[in-house]
């Protein structure tokens, strides 16, 4: 069984990192994006399962 594919969508690169780090090491298949444009991008590639937004970044 394939592990679930998250998308990480936060401006914070800290926080991005962190929460894919924490997702990865559960065994999760992550995808980060710092912006809209970039998630939409990453959203073209593969869909995820779950996706994480942090609603209060600009452009959203």
């Amino acid at each position: 069984m394939s592990a679930a594919h998250i998308l990480v969508i936060d401006d914070e690169p800290d926080i991005r990192e962190s929460v894919s780090d924490i997702l990865e090491d559960e065994n999760y298949s992550v995808t980060t994006a710092e912006n809209a444009a970039a998630a939409r991008s990453a959203l073209r590639e593969r869909r995820p399962e779950l996706i994480l937004l942090d609603i209060w970044m600009p452009d959203v």
